[in-house]
C-alpha cells in the first residue's frame, strides 16, 4: 500500500503537468495565430490602398493609404514599416519608389513567413 500512493501520485502530478503545458500550446498557438492574422489584414489593406493611390491619386485614397499605414505601425516590424516611410518618401523618385516598393513587399513576406 505504501507503494502505490506515491505512484498514484506520480501518475496524476503527470497528468496535471501534461494539461498545464497543452493549455500553454494552444495558448500560444492561438496568440500567433492572431498576430499573423492581424498582419495579414494590414498588409493586405495596405497594398490594396497603395494600388488605388496610384491609379486613382485622390484625396480619398491618400487618406485610406495613410489609415493602412498606421495600422501597419502597430503590428509591423521595423523593416515593414522602414520600408512603407520609403514608399512615401519616394513620391517623386521613381528608382527609389521601385526599389522602395519591392524592400516593402520583400519585408513582409519575410514577416508573414512566406517564401517566394
Amino acid at each position: 500500500m505504501t507503494q502505490l500512493i506515491p505512484l498514484l501520485t506520480a501518475f496524476g502530478l503527470g497528468s496535471i503537468i501534461t494539461a498545464l503545458i497543452q493549455s500553454w500550446l494552444t495558448q500560444r498557438s492561438k496568440e500567433k495565430e492572431r498576430a499573423f492574422q492581424e498582419k495579414q489584414t494590414a498588409y493586405v489593406g495596405l497594398l490594396e490602398a497603395y494600388h488605388r493611390a496610384a491609379v486613382e491619386g485622390t484625396d480619398e485614397t491618400s487618406k485610406q493609404f495613410a489609415y493602412w499605414q498606421m495600422r501597419c505601425e502597430l503590428v509591423a516590424p521595423h523593416q515593414v514599416r522602414d520600408a512603407i516611410r520609403r514608399i512615401v518618401e519616394t513620391n517623386d523618385d521613381r528608382a527609389g519608389r521601385r526599389q522602395a516598393d519591392h524592400d516593402m513587399k520583400t519585408a513582409m513576406r519575410a514577416d508573414l513567413g512566406i517564401t517566394q
